[in-house]
């Protein structure tokens, strides 16, 4: 089936730029440092490279079948029982991923902001708010996105250049720590954890079909996951510039840390912190409104539905119940690390495993050709 076209490169470029950066940009510096110490820069430089990756195979396939999801040809190229499984596997990790992000979304404003407030009523107002804009279709949807962009990445790369000046380049020397300060896993641990961020890239299978130019998507595809790599790494260095590998193992959110060390000398702009997590706010909600609607998508593609409205209201309690599983913040990131890290075989493995099936049934058919 046909699908209306209605997404350009640019805008494409804007929706995965826009879902990449989510909940963990407050604490993955912290993560990154216990693992690579000096080195997290360049692990998050190798972890941006993985993803990057991936997200141009995606973008290959959906040029290659420009009118279906990445649901459709998953059925196509690895049969209709084996592609429901992957669907319904990458449904349910997606919606685990969602809770995980709406329960560290919680446990920050609980902490920072609304110390009163039930951890619950803040979940549920997120998940309440992405199940609502979740009711549009996909030109929709890719439009709130778009919105959002300079929302976030404008204020952030503000509040990097305004925190500069109490960076010390001594702190994030030497750029290769392998030897004495890290181990080969570890490192290959820290990568893996920033490849985790990148999780959403996975709506490249979802947006490709609705494109103008499905072949131009692998355009896209790199200039979203570079805009949001370089954010990562930009504010990778700075919060290890600014505090040290040492001192970062001992801040839960070092990214808040650092926001309060930026000030503006002018009336009510004089700290910056409130100002970040309103910006950080925006960009949980992109990023849970992106993992619920491909979700969503991916019931509808699963049992044949033609419309996806009605899935937005009853997933709401199945996300909450998984979001509500661990019991401390401790757990919280025990469980996020957990998540992030068995989901790569999904969102990694299934582009490449789509990849090399696609190429091996070409070279296939060509051989066929041939014979006749």
């Amino acid at each position: 089936m046909n699908k209306p076209k209605t997404i350009t490169v640019m805008q494409f470029a804007m929706n995965l730029g826009t879902t990449i950066i989510g909940v963990g940009l407050l604490a993955f510096p912290r993560i990154t440092a216990q693992h690579a110490g000096t080195g997290a820069p360049l692990a998050t430089l190798f972890g941006v490279l993985l993803m990057l990756g991936c997200a141009l195979m995606l973008s290959y396939l959906g040029h290659q079948y420009p009118n279906m999801t990445l649901f459709e040809y998953s059925d196509k190229l690895l049969g209709r029982w084996l592609g429901r499984i992957v669907t319904l596997a990458l449904v349910l990790y997606f919606l685990e991923l969602e809770a995980m992000a709406a329960r560290e979304f919680g446990e920050v404003v609980v902490t920072s902001v609304l110390q009163r407030t039930p951890l619950e009523i803040t979940i549920l107002i997120m998940l309440v708010l992405a199940a609502t804009a979740a009711r549009n279709d996909v030109t929709v949807f890719s439009r709130i996105l778009t919105f959002y962009m300079p929302f976030v990445y404008i204020p952030v790369l503000v509040l990097i250049a305004l925190t500069l000046r109490s960076a010390r380049l001594t702190n994030i020397l030497p750029i290769i720590s392998f030897g004495y300060q890290t181990n080969v896993s570890n490192y290959v641990y820290a990568i893996l954890f920033v490849a985790c961020l990148f999780q959403n890239y996975m709506i490249t299978g979802l947006l490709t079909p609705y494109m103008y130019q499905t072949n131009k998507a692998w355009k896209g595809a790199l200039i979203g996951v570079v805009a949001a790599g370089a954010v990562y790494l930009i504010l990778d260095v700075a919060t290890l510039a600014v505090f040290g590998t040492e001192e970062m193992k001992n801040l839960i959110w070092p990214t808040l840390e650092l926001a309060k060390t930026a000030a503006i000398p002018l009336f009510f702009l004089e700290r910056l912190d409130p100002v970040f997590l309103a910006v950080w706010v925006t960009a949980v909600f992109t990023a849970i409104f992106a993992s619920y609607y491909f979700s969503i998508q991916g019931l509808v593609h699963l049992f044949n539905f033609q419309d996806h409205r009605a899935f937005t209201s009853l997933l709401v309690p199945v996300v909450f119940l998984a979001a509500m599983q661990p019991s401390n913040i401790v757990d919280v990131y025990r469980m996020v690390q957990w998540v992030g890290l068995s989901g790569l075989v999904l969102t990694v493995g299934i582009p490449a495993l789509l990849f090399a099936l696609h190429f091996g049934t070409g070279a296939l058919k060509r051989k066929q050709v041939k014979r006749a």
